[in-house]
């Protein structure tokens, strides 16, 4: 594929992956079992805040972790400013005092429990009295795929997902957009790694049946000439794209779950097509023998959620400044991509951790005025 797209006159890169190469803070190097994509590493080779900066925090002895705790309300005084947390752990109701309260649960419980945490002060929800908590939800166009079949093996077994070939070309302002009728790009990512069952199923690209022995015969001969991709498109914030409480669904607890209201719009759609277009030329110049257009999806739950709390200098049309915290409850921080402004074409958790840093900093530095 790297061949492939030099040959295009694009420029392949390596994907960046956060695993350990060599031993590194007492954890050790990854072993290539490829298990880890959605889910986690019995080597503690792959890091997360779980394995890596948490234990570490602990050690220092000013960070105690309250396990298997359900926060369900932030608190405020009668001036607005954050209070605590009441949480339940065990059947029993806590309430932990707090002179600063971060909320780091992502963008969905970012915002539920925003909206959860009504007061006097705040009758629509915590730091809402702008109407802003919950709008501009995005989520990566991760649709629009393209499934290749080659005349040959690909060699696929095991291996990272973060080892693929990806290009960049084709994402953000990185090319000519003036004959264009859309804003942004996409990234496109070709993965190097495959599990047994996953190749099973495989479309059978129009060649065999879906079902019986001769279903059975190609998938043995083609389960390794197969690939798909993974195309990252930008979404643009839209104030009817949003997230609210449900009217009538509830969790165990009796409290409104997360609702979801939000579709791409045109510019989006033309993103999509013409990313898509893309990566059908890559694939051929690769030399595939099928191609498959997969749709575009719809924006439903996603690992890759933005906005809901979004950051910006108006506290009209944003609930965060730009140190992340809320421009109503000045001593409540969010964290998290429900903070971003935009979506991008790659994924959030490097801009999520950094923006989270960003936060923290400013925190410590001025502590004393946002603590009051």
């Amino acid at each position: 594929m790297a061949e492939a797209a030099r040959g295009l006159g694009w420029h392949p890169f390596p994907g960046p992956a956060a695993v350990n190469s060599v031993r590194y803070q007492n954890r050790a190097a990854c072993a290539y079992h490829g298990f880890c994509d959605r889910g986690g590493c019995h080597l503690d080779a792959k890091n997360s805040t779980a394995v890596s900066t948490i234990p570490r925090a602990q050690e220092t002895g000013r960070l105690q972790v309250v396990t298997e705790a359900h926060v369900r309300r932030v608190e405020v005084d009668g001036e607005g400013r954050a209070t605590g947390v009441s949480y339940l752990k065990g059947g029993e109701e806590y309430f932990q005092p707090a002179d600063v309260v971060l909320l780091a649960s992502y963008t969905y419980e970012n915002v539920r429990l925003m909206l959860l945490s009504k007061s006097p002060a705040y009758p629509d929800g915590l730091s809402n009295n702008g109407g802003q908590v919950g709008r501009h939800y995005m989520t990566h166009a991760t649709g629009a795929g393209v499934l290749a079949l080659f005349p040959h093996r690909l060699n696929r077994w095991y291996g990272l997902p973060a080892q693929g070939v990806a290009i960049d070309d084709w994402a953000a302002d990185n090319f000519d957009h003036s004959d264009l009728d859309f804003i942004g790009g996409g990234n496109l990512w070709v993965y190097s790694d495959r599990r047994p069952i996953a190749a099973a199923r495989m479309p059978t690209f129009g060649r065999a049946p879906r079902w019986g022995s001769a279903w059975k015969a190609f998938v043995a001969d083609n389960a390794d000439r197969w690939t798909n991709c993974y195309i990252q498109k930008s979404t643009l914030p839209y104030e009817d794209n949003y997230l609210d409480l449900h009217p009538t669904v509830t969790d165990p607890l009796g409290d409104p779950v997360c609702r979801i209201t939000a579709d791409f719009k045109d510019n989006e759609r033309r993103i999509a097509t013409f990313v898509q277009d893309r990566m059908v030329e890559w694939f051929r110049a690769a030399g595939a023998v099928e191609i498959i257009r997969q749709g575009l999806g719809t924006m439903g739950p996603s690992t890759h959620a933005y906005g809901g709390t979004r950051m910006g200098d108006d506290p009209e049309t944003n609930v965060v400044d730009r140190w992340g915290f809320s421009h109503e409850a000045p001593n409540l921080g969010i964290l998290g991509a429900s903070v971003m402004g935009t979506s991008g074409s790659h994924n959030p958790t490097l801009t999520a951790q950094a923006l989270g840093w960003r936060t923290a900093a400013h925190l410590v530095e001025n502590w004393s005025s946002i603590a009051g």
